[in-house]
């Protein structure tokens, strides 16, 4: 069926989004973008202000961003503090977990940690861009287009991680994802937030995020070197001045 401009723009059009949708929007700003809570809320409002305006004028019946709830800007989650005992007792609750997944669920865990991934960059990880056969263990992240951005040298806690995952790595047929589910599909991005909210409640870290993880593998970078280039590179940012920004507490990338 061919549609007419007039069906396709509407189609198109952002009065044709859900309550849902917007959820989703403020989710993959948060998760996967790694912006604060502050921006986050306010392209929120931004939002219910667009489609205030578009309900005064008669253009849609309601605003589906009028009970989508702002996050908590108290604390920036992101750049929480977490200390070396928090972080091994994050490490513990994964290696006594009686889970069936709990080699995969380390090997999450560190690539975040201890590879600084984002959490797309994590779910659309392929087995051919994890290269442990090496002298030395890296990953190459992908772009959205699917080009290699970077390339990640891998420490031993990492490599350790994935190696013992793949001895155990059960994917359907055809699955190239490195991290796969338990039906053997890709892992989406909702299984590793509720993955690691798991954990981080075992662990007594409530409100843990993926960006609090990433976070701190930029840290140990700079602190370690003290070279703001190495940490750009390893992070994926094209500008210094992001990196500069993305390492103040309560800032945005």
């Amino acid at each position: 069926m061919r549609w007419s401009e007039e069906t396709r723009d509407a189609a198109c059009s952002p009065l044709c989004l859900d309550t849902s949708d917007i959820e989703e929007f403020c989710t993959y700003l948060r998760d996967e973008k790694g912006n604060a809570p502050s921006t986050v809320n306010r392209r929120l409002q931004a939002l219910r202000k667009f489609f205030g305006l578009a309900v005064t004028k008669g253009w849609t019946q309601r605003n589906p961003a009028e009970k989508v709830s702002l996050l908590d800007e108290r604390v920036s989650e992101r750049s929480r503090s977490l200390t070396q005992e928090d972080v091994e007792r994050l490490l513990e609750a994964v290696k006594i977990s009686s889970s069936r997944q709990a080699a995969r669920d380390l090997a999450v865990i560190q690539l975040l940690l201890g590879a600084g991934l984002k959490l797309g960059e994590l779910t659309e990880l392929r087995l051919e861009d994890v290269h442990l056969g090496t002298g030395q263990p890296t990953l190459d992240v992908r772009d959205p287009s699917g080009e290699v951005s970077r390339q990640v040298v891998l420490d031993d806690d990492v490599h350790h991680a994935l190696r013992s995952y793949l001895a155990v790595r059960d994917a359907a047929q055809g699955v190239e994802h490195f991290c796969v589910n338990r039906d053997g599909n890709a892992l989406s991005t909702r299984s590793v937030q509720r993955l690691l909210r798991h954990y981080a409640r075992a662990a007594d870290l409530d409100g843990l995020t993926t960006q609090a993880l990433r976070y701190v593998y930029a840290t140990r970078i700079y602190e370690s070197s003290g070279d703001l280039e190495m940490v750009a590179n390893n992070l994926g940012h094209r500008h210094l001045a992001t990196t500069i920004r993305y390492l103040r507490p309560g800032s945005d990338e």
